[in-house]
């Protein structure tokens, strides 16, 4: 889950355009506080693939939230946090995570196999980098909530982000 508030402290998202296997959506987003977030809805396959990059999100396996009753944040049910829990090493910045509908039912997709990799666009080409793919849902909403995703490095600049829901592949492209 991703919260967004009324003002934007710096205008951090310039662009935002998608493309998919099959279709294309519309390109959105809306700021929050001091970053702004991304949310573009792609439709692909029989799947509806919303990507949203936002601001870091707190996370907690269900154990922690149940000891700790945090109010913001987000509830893993499967996978880790990108960089170790507890390392001392998390340099992520941002929360990266895609919501799956399938696109008859609009409910969330059942079961989907889920990779997603981002790659920064600059004059050095740098190789994609895979995230490590938690399924997660926010603190105080139910499982249609559900979404994939992790806290992710990305500094400001343009990124492809693909993602492969089952055989359906969605790519954007995305200035932060």
């Amino acid at each position: 889950m991703i919260k967004t508030y009324g003002a934007a402290m710096f205008a951090a998202v310039l662009i935002a355009l998608p493309s998919a296997v099959g279709a294309a959506g519309t390109p959105a987003h809306r700021p929050s506080m001091g970053m702004g977030t991304v949310t573009i809805p792609v439709t692909a396959g029989s799947y509806r693939i919303t990507l949203m990059i936002g601001p870091r999100e707190a996370m907690y396996t269900q154990a922690q939230a149940r000891r700790s009753h945090p109010t913001t944040g987000e509830i893993m049910l499967r996978g880790a946090i990108m960089g170790g829990m507890g390392m001392g090493m998390d340099l992520s910045n941002r929360h990266l995570e895609v919501h799956v509908l399938d696109r008859r039912t609009m409910r969330p997709a059942r079961n989907p196999m889920i990779s997603i990799t981002y790659q920064p666009l600059s004059p050095v080409m740098m190789r994609p980098v895979q995230v490590p793919v938690a399924v997660m849902v926010g603190l105080s909403m139910d499982m249609s909530d559900i979404h994939y995703g992790n806290n992710v490095s990305m500094s400001g600049g343009t990124y492809r982000v693909s993602v492969h829901v089952n055989q359906a592949y969605a790519t954007y492209t995305v200035r932060l």
